[in-house]
Formats: C-alpha cells, structure tokens, sequence
C-alpha cells in the first residue's frame, strides 16, 4: 500500500504536469485498449472445469492513457497509465492483489535518434517477446507459451510478475531493423532485491527473431532466497498467407534448485474471411524433487468483424503429466480502440 502511494504521488504530479503545458502548447493525448470478452468452458490441466463469462481470452481487456509533449530537437515527454479490466467481476486489475494501475504506469522520455527511457511500472521484455514470437500472441488463457512460462507456476515457469515496478527501462531507436532494451528493477519494496533484463529484436523484411534474458534476486530475509536466470529465442517468418512461429526458453532456479525448458511452435493461416491460429507447447521441470512435463495444444479462428472488432472461438488441450486432462473452449469478441 505505502509502494503505492509513493508511486501515485510521482506519477499523477507527472500527469498533471503534462496536461498543464497542453493547455497552453496542445499536448497531444490519446485514450486506448482492449475490451476481449467470451463466454466458454476453462478447465487448466489438473482443475475443476469452469463454465463462466472472462475477460482475458484471446486478450487481456484494458484501458488506459497517454499523454505526451513535443519539445524542440525531437524530445517527448510523456506519461502512460492503464489498467486492467474483469468485466466478470466488475472489476479493475488482473486480481485482487493487483495495483490500481495494474497494467503499464510510467513516465517517458523518448527522440527519434536517441531511443526512449521509461520509469515506473513496466511490462517485462520477456513478456514482450513471448507475446511476439507465438501464433497466439499474448493470450493468457489459450497461448502454450504465455500459459508456460507465466500462467504455471513457479516450478515450471519464472519467479515474479511480468509487470515490474520501480523500474527504469531503455530502449535504442531501431538500427538497420534492430532494437535493443535494457530494464532494471528493484521491484516491491518490501521484497528485498533487485531484477535486471536484456533484449535484442530484429525486424528485418519478412523475418523476425529475438534474444531475451532475465534475472531475478530476491531476499528478505524471510522466505527462501530467489536467485534465478531465464533465457530465451525466438524467431518467425511471414510467408504471406502462411506465417510461422519458433520459441526456445530454459530457467534456471537457484533457490528451488529446478531447471525448466519450453519449446513451442506456431503457425497462422489465412483461410476464408479470418485467420486460423494454432500453437503447441511443450515444457518440462526437471530438479532433486521435481519432474513435471506439460504439453499444451491450442487454436483459434479470428474474424475481422471490422478495422477494430474480431469475433473468435478458442479452444486449448492441457495436458500435465500425473494430472486430469484440461479441456478449454471459448467464443467471444475483441474490440481495440
């Protein structure tokens, strides 16, 4: 709570700031997000089967703003603030535990020459480049590689949230197609320690990849000590009607003592008015008391009702080794602004 608190009272002067200079210099402002909402059966491999309304399908729904002011020489500053809705519950944030502005909260200083920085809380590049690299994108509830790597757990999956605050981020304008970010964190304050990342993307024509690497390090001094390395690689192509989709993904757990491996696959197909998307994961945990392999299944039919509307069905096979099977399956419509 006092986290914050202190973060309100760095970011909202930063917000009235900008909103001030706009009403003499026309600071430019913009509303945005994503309103996902479906109707469907949710069962995750080894869970008691749910048939409900969600907010998280094919995207997560949120909202949120940006404001920003041109200065001379190619300098804007700014401030993005967004939030995460359930209509389910009525809702903001992912759960209960989350922050007002559950989703990105930062202040930016960004020129076309230089690159951009960012403070505040930020979405991890590792997320990012899962989200990038996966026929699925960045669905929680029906993509392999986000449902891995962030949706099962610590054993399996990395440490944390893939929202980190008190972080400050860098990000070097795109040279010959490449992109490269660093971020550091020193995350709650009440969790001593600190979380670094490092990506480099390449866009270039038709082809894509990525390199990504993560650290996190946590000690309170109360519960065990986090010390843990992520890494992943990821590249696609776009043959036209046909593009596909490669990710490779190891973490090292220190503390659990546990080592994890994803690897997963994905193609889109343009057939009829939509395109069809499917991927499949694979992951296994291997450590002195650990030995779990998950394999995931899924895919989706995306209509482009309009440039801002897609309606979908969904569906995902769950399967974790020692667990009942998990059949998921969801129809819904996504609307961006």
């Amino acid at each position: 709570m006092m986290h914050t608190l202190r973060f309100r009272r760095c970011v909202v002067p930063g917000l009235l700031a900008l909103v001030s200079m706009g009403a003499h210099a026309q600071a430019d402002y913009a509303f945005n997000g994503v309103l996902d909402f479906s109707y469907g059966r949710f069962e995750p491999s080894g869970a008691i089967r749910e048939h409900r309304f969600n907010s998280n399908s094919l995207s997560a729904s949120f909202v949120g703003v940006t404001a920003k002011y041109g200065l001379e020489n190619g300098w804007t500053p700014g401030v993005t603030l967004e939030t995460f809705l359930r209509f389910q519950d009525l809702s903001t944030g992912r759960n209960r535990n989350d922050p007002h502005l559950s989703r990105n909260a930062f202040l930016f200083l960004t020129n076309n020459k230089y690159g951009t920085l960012r403070v505040g809380r930020l979405q991890t590049f590792l997320f990012d480049t899962t989200a990038r690299f996966n026929a699925l994108g960045n669905s929680p509830v029906f993509s392999p590689a986000i449902r891995h790597i962030f949706g099962s757990g610590n054993l399996e999956g990395v440490q944390g949230d893939f929202y980190w605050n008190r972080a400050v981020s860098y990000s070097t304008p795109s040279l010959g197609g490449v992109t490269g970010n660093l971020m550091y964190s020193q995350g709650p304050s009440e969790a001593r320690g600190d979380r670094s990342a490092v990506s480099v993307i390449l866009s270039r024509g038709l082809f894509g990849a990525t390199l990504s690497a993560q650290r996190v390090h946590r000690n309170d001094g109360i519960a065990d000590p986090v010390i843990e390395n992520t890494w992943q690689a990821g590249a696609s192509y776009n043959f036209g009607t046909v593009k596909v989709f490669g990710l490779h993904t190891q973490t090292r757990d220190r503390g659990l003592d546990v080592r994890s491996k994803l690897n997963t696959a994905g193609v889109t197909v343009a057939i009829g008015p939509g395109t069809l998307q499917t991927q499949v994961g694979r992951a296994k945990a291997v450590g002195p008391a650990v030995d779990r392999k998950h394999t995931s299944v899924s895919a989706a039919y995306v209509y482009p009702y309009d440039s801002r509307t897609d309606i979908y069905v969904a569906g995902m096979d769950d399967r974790v080794r020692g667990q009942t099977k998990g059949i998921s399956a969801a129809a819904g419509v996504r609307f961006r602004f």
